[in-house]
């Protein structure tokens, strides 16, 4: 919903502004900066998606640098974004989240947990590609469970990858339209 708020907004705000507004003099400017313009995207991709959605960002990322490189940077982005949050929820939740899964009534749970720890690689892919859950809330839940550090990587990485080609291919399709 944020997402469509967003994008409506900025397509009036192109075309009440879209005679002083050339993507085409933006990009040079981007250039200007050379291997710094990506790097400061990387990070400000990082740390703003650990507060909000980030889809808007990926699509801000297909207008800037177009498909091939706004793919890369963000899927860049999303995984230090992803890895930041859960080393912050493992290192501090993990041990509470433990002994609240000792109560009787939250054996399933527990259960669940062990399941991830034996290879949680599948079920991080299938509830990132599904959108069921927060981002965040997810990279916090897989924190403070016993999925392995590498297994976790992997799954958000294959998760990631494909709502990323998605949105940043619809941003770079942006300015070929408009």
């Amino acid at each position: 919903m944020v997402f469509l708020v967003a994008v409506i907004g900025s397509l009036v705000i192109y075309q009440i502004y879209a005679d002083g507004f050339d993507l085409e003099q933006i990009r040079p400017y981007l250039k200007d900066f050379s291997i710094w313009a990506p790097v400061i995207f990387i990070v400000l991709y990082t740390l703003i998606a650990i507060f909000i959605p980030s889809t808007p960002l990926m699509a801000i990322a297909g207008v800037l640098f177009g498909f091939k490189y706004g793919l890369l940077y963000t899927t860049i982005g999303g995984i230090l974004s992803s890895v930041l949050v859960f080393f912050i929820a493992r290192k501090l939740g993990k041990e509470w989240a433990e002994n609240i899964l000792e109560h009787r009534y939250l054996k399933p749970l527990e259960k669940y947990n062990r399941r991830l720890e034996s290879g949680g690689v599948w079920d991080l892919i299938v509830l990132r590609i599904m959108p069921i859950m927060p981002f965040n809330a997810l990279n916090i839940l897989m924190g403070v469970s016993r999925i392995k550090t590498a297994d976790y990587v992997i799954g958000t990485l294959l998760g990631l990858v494909p709502s990323n080609i998605v949105v940043v291919y619809f941003g770079s399709f942006i300015t070929k339209i408009l």
